[in-house]
C-alpha cells in the first residue's frame, strides 16, 4: 500500500513554529514511574502475575458458586461479605481484595484456599 504524501501549500508562519515549539517542550520530559506515583493520582503499579492470580481465583469463584446454585445474596449471606463487592470480584473490578476475604468466600463455598510459592522466572 502506497502512502499519499501531504505536502504544505503554504509555509509555516513564525507564530505557528513557536506554539510547535512550546508544544514539545511542554512534553519533552518523561516522567519516572517513581514520579508518576509520587503525584497520588494512580495507584501503584502491580504485576501482571498478580492480577492473573486475582483473575483466576475470581472465575473459579463463579464457577463454584454458580455449580452450588447459589445467587450473590446467598454467598453474601454466607460469607457475610457484601453483595456487590462479591460481584466486583467475580468480574475482575476488586482492585486488590485480602487474603481474609478470599478465604472467607472460599470456606463459604466450602472449600480452601491453597497458596504456593514458585521461582519468579521460569527456568530457561
Amino acid at each position: 500500500m502506497q502512502r499519499n504524501r501531504v505536502n504544505r501549500t503554504k509555509p509555516i508562519s513564525k507564530a505557528q513554529k513557536e506554539r510547535d515549539r512550546a508544544i514539545r517542550e511542554k512534553f519533552a520530559h518523561k516522567p519516572s514511574q517513581a514520579e508518576i506515583q509520587a503525584t497520588g493520582k494512580y495507584l501503584p503499579i502491580v504485576k501482571q502475575g498478580e492480577v492473573l492470580a486475582v483473575m483466576q481465583f475470581a472465575t473459579s469463584l463463579k464457577s463454584v458458586r454458580e455449580a452450588l446454585h447459589l445467587s450473590l445474596a446467598d454467598l453474601a449471606d454466607r460469607s457475610g461479605i457484601d453483595k456487590s463487592a462479591i460481584s466486583r470480584l467475580e468480574n475482575g473490578q476488586a482492585e486488590n481484595p485480602t487474603i481474609g476475604t478470599l478465604e472467607r468466600l472460599a470456606r463459604s463455598l466450602g472449600k480452601r484456599i491453597k497458596i504456593e510459592m514458585e521461582d519468579d522466572r521460569p527456568n530457561r
